[in-house]
């Protein structure tokens, strides 16, 4: 064949299955649409490359005359006969094909490849293709891999953004990656863990990478590792994500110990940690040692606690003696005595910390003691009190708030060091001075002089609580804001000796994101109270007219108005549980309409502000933790009516699809997303504010925490979103939230299919209840169904009967119990009782908290059921019927 023929050839593609044009030196020159089809890969992408480079080969050299020797080699052998070569693809793996070399034309003579492959793999599912280029470009994981052997190198745009590059700054090589690696870590690169056996192997490393601000960002690097048959590394594949947050918590919490651990080690500061929920107690060696033990000779027990206190005050025993001091005070400080191992006491200063639960029980307490006697020196001379100075201080100057003391007259005896830092005055400075003029508030609104809390104190002697609304006047252009409480320090008589002032910049202050929606959610609850009984007295009043119409004048004209009352309240009802409940870290793709509907039914309870919901018919779904989202939408919402200082004016949420382009709305990657709108009418944000609501414990309410926008913002962050915020004084603000649109369909609950012997049925129904009302009403409702029942108090007598009927051969057919029972077994707790006894046991649980999560997870334990009270004849019927078939 001459060249011109195979040329066109060549570009036929089609007469030819798969033909590759070469010079003499084994550069391919042309390329057929089959080649490029097998090599996946553009003509141009083939063109200029060696032939032997197109396969896999075991025998691999780094000699730059390696590849023309194959070249000569696979001439000779593929011009005599057909031979069978690895072909390797660009985006896949090698796999067999035949190959024939034919030369042609005069010299320089080109050659041409005649390539039929064996078996050509099947091309991947367009739903896997999808499924990794979502994962590629949306999730926070950035890709690489490192092609050693072919000397091809690819990271994703996320593996550059993780490191503050566009994906078009950093080239893709693996210079690259060795020119970021921290210097320390570089043992940690890919090509520096020497040879291996032959195949894959999985690593997982962390180390530090350069950002491109030039600071180093921590990086946890898994994949996967090959090696050739000569143990040389081929290939490195995997992730990088970062992790910077968790490494700076792990670094804190080291830091941490190291203090405590230096602390309470000293020998002149004792450190002690009761944990009565947990079982679990610790005192430290410098607690041992105070009162004449070494670490061993005392172990960490509550017995060893019993007998380091005073005997005559714990017969009750340590828990009972910690609940007693100082009622109603979390933390407190005190004079105690403590028992040295040679039977005399001890005097310390203790300060304790508290925590009680909602029922009384003292949980935890933990606590630090000092001794007030000993052989002292220089800074260890006792103070006024007759605490070693030197103690004190060492402990006031580990804490992160600031604490000013004084004297009985205002004047100021300490200050630790971060006090000093935030009033911008040393203790030599301050020492003596009146407190009112040091510590000189300015309330943040107005600018007005506030109380001298250390006036107020000694004044009163009660404690003043914990205070956002005033900044503190330092002299500076700019008043600091300040979050403080002061209370006086007694002597035995109880006459103010003193005050003790803690305070610290709220901007300083930090809570964990789950701390931050748990808070946020606990003071919305408390802003939805009001709106919430103002909805359920007038429920009530529906349900109460039209039972007293019923009841006093027989006309039961009111009672299907009663009814949906109740089923009213009883939706509200839910939609608080949800809300107080807090997220599950359970995702679940809903609609955005149903979210918003929820919304507006708790947040605007009892308010006279019109709000307006208008969804587009075609708007995506979101998949979201449905109780965080709810909690995102009822903020903006409750933000929106405390706009309208009249109480009048209106609030519009929409909801519909958007495609976002690259750098749009930073940092969310392009592509789909549902945009919803919360707008009022209300009075607007000042500029000056405008860059800091989103900032945690920034407010300018009165009696606001800050907490609201800060934590909408964390959750929608989590979710891959982004807010946005437009505001104009009298006119209103508008929130826009950007949350990316659901892949999967929306998800419709799966039930459990009905399994019943209809041979054995006897129409027969255990209930259990503790409400002797709701028993009789529930009794009334199953025989109007057409079913005999037995009714049960609690899970004992549920047993008793169940066992009854079960050794004549005759179970119940269904069981339906209470969850909680005052005083005895409750549902939960009865079921596996009945199971033991009965694995076919059917069972339904009911329970007055209407809360999916809650349902799903009886459901998981094997009730066939879950009712929700109230409920009507109708509801009963169904439940049991689709439990039982019909």
């Amino acid at each position: 064949m001459n060249p011109a023929a195979a040329r066109s050839a060549a570009s036929a593609g089609t007469a030819v299955p798969a033909v590759l044009v070469m010079g003499p030196d084994g550069r391919v020159e042309l390329a057929s649409s089959a080649a490029c089809t097998l090599w996946q890969a553009r003509a141009a992408e083939l063109a200029g490359d060696h032939f032997p480079n197109l396969f896999e080969f075991e025998v691999v050299s780094r000699d730059p005359n390696w590849v023309q020797s194959q070249w000569e080699v696979l001439c000779a052998a593929g011009a005599a006969a057909p031979i069978t070569l690895r072909l390797q693809p660009k985006e896949a793996a090698a796999y067999a094909a035949t190959v024939r070399l034919e030369k042609s034309g005069d010299e320089p003579a080109c050659w041409l490849a005649f390539v039929t492959p064996s078996a050509v793999p099947a091309p991947a599912a367009a739903g896997n293709d999808d499924f990794l280029r979502q994962l590629n470009e949306r999730s926070p994981l950035g890709f690489f891999d490192l092609n050693f052997l072919r000397n091809e190198i690819y990271y994703s745009p996320t593996w550059k953004r993780q490191l503050g590059y566009a994906d078009t700054a950093l080239p893709d090589t693996y210079e690259s990656w060795l020119a970021l690696i921290h210097p320390d870590d570089s043992a940690a690169a890919p090509d520096r863990q020497g040879r291996a056996a032959p195949g894959a192997r999985p690593f997982s490393h962390e180390f530090r990478m350069k950002h491109a601000h030039g600071h180093y960002v921590w990086i946890q690097c898994v994949g996967i590792q090959h090696y050739g048959p000569n143990g040389a590394l081929q290939r490195v594949m995997g992730a990088h994500l970062d992790i910077g947050d968790r490494k700076e918590f792990e670094e804190a919490g080291l830091r941490a110990e190291e203090r405590i651990t230096q602390l309470g080690d000293s020998g002149r500061v004792g450190l002690f940690d009761l944990d009565f929920s947990t079982g679990l107690t610790w005192l430290s060696p410098g607690f041992k040692s105070l009162l004449g033990y070494s670490d061993g000779e005392m172990p960490n027990t509550f017995e060893s606690m019993l007998r380091s206190l005073p005997m005559d005050e714990t017969t009750g025993g340590v828990q009972a003696y910690f609940l007693a001091q100082h009622p109603g005070q979390v933390s407190y400080f005190d004079i105690i005595l403590l028992r040295h191992r040679e039977e005399r006491d001890v005097p310390v200063y203790a300060g304790i910390v508290r925590r009680i639960s909602r029922r009384k029980e003292l949980q935890r307490v933990l606590g630090f003691v000092v001794p007030l006697a000993g052989p002292m020196s220089g800074s260890d001379e006792p103070s006024e009190t007759g605490v070693p100075a030197h103690h004190l201080t060492v402990l006031l100057s580990e804490l992160q708030e600031g604490v000013l003391l004084t004297d009985a007259d205002g004047n100021i005896l300490h200050l630790n060091p971060k006090a000093e830092q935030l009033l911008g005055r040393t203790l030599p400075q301050c020492l003596g001075q009146d407190s009112a003029e040091l510590f000189r508030l300015v309330h943040r609104q107005n600018g007005q002089p506030g109380e001298s809390p250390v006036n107020k104190a000694l004044t009163t002697g009660e404690a003043t609580t914990l205070t956002t609304e005033f900044a503190l006047d330092t002299g500076g252009a700019t008043p600091l804001p300040v979050a403080f409480r002061a209370r006086a320090v007694t002597d035995a008589a109880g006459q103010p000796v003193g005050v003790v002032v803690v305070f610290r910049n709220p901007a300083e202050m930090s809570l964990t994101p789950e701390e931050l929606v748990r808070a946020n959610r606990f003071d919305a609850l408390g802003q939805l109270a009001g709106g919430i009984a103002h909805d359920f007295n007038n429920l009530l009043t529906t349900i109460l007219g039209g039972v007293s119409l019923a009841k006093d004048n027989r006309d039961s004209s009111g009672l299907e108005n009663s009814e949906r009352a109740c089923l009213a309240a009883k939706a509200l009802s839910k939609q608080l549980l949800t809300f107080a409940r807090g997220g599950t870290a359970v995702r679940q793709v809903v609609k955005p309409a149903d979210v918003l509907a929820d919304t507006v039914r708790l947040a605007a309870a009892g308010s006279t502000v019109k709000v307006e919901v208008n969804v587009a018919p075609d708007t995506g779904t979101i998949c979201v933790d449905r109780a965080q989202i709810l909690q995102v939408f009822q903020n903006l919402v409750i933000n929106a009516i405390q706009a309208m200082t009249t109480g009048q004016g209106q609030v519009w949420i929409t909801a519909a699809n958007v495609v976002l382009a690259e750098g749009e709305i930073p940092p969310l990657a392009a592509g789909p997303y549902v945009a919803i709108e919360v707008r009022d009418n209300g009075n607007g944000i000042k500029p000056e504010h405008l860059q800091k609501i989103f900032d945690p414990f920034f407010t300018t309410k009165k009696t606001g925490t800050g907490l609201g926008l800060s934590t909408v913002l964390s959750i929608v962050k989590r979710h891959g979103g982004q807010m946005g915020v437009d505001s104009e004084l009298g006119v209103g603000t508008a929130f826009t939230v950007f949350l990316p649109m659901a892949d999967a369909p929306l998800e419709v609950e799966a039930r459990r299919a009905p399994s019943f012997n209809h041979a054995s049925r006897t129409g027969r129904v255990l209930f259990m209840d503790d409400d002797p009302n709701i028993c009789t009403l529930a009794g009334n409702m199953l025989e109007g169904l057409g079913y005999r029942y037995d009714i049960a108090r609690n899970g004992e007598e549920a047993a008793q009967l169940y066992k009854r009927y079960l050794n004549i051969g005759r179970p119940y057919d269904l069981v339906i119990m209470d969850l909680t029972i005052i005083g005895g077994m409750g549902g939960e707790q009865t079921f596996k009782v009945l199971r033991d006894l009965h694995p076919e046991v059917r069972a339904i649980i009911a329970s007055g908290y209407d809360h999916d999560d809650m349902a799903r997870q009886f459901l998981d334990l094997g009730f066939l059921g879950y009712l929700a009270k109230p409920y009507r004849v109708g509801d009963l019927g169904r439940v049991i019927k689709k439990v039982l078939g019909s």
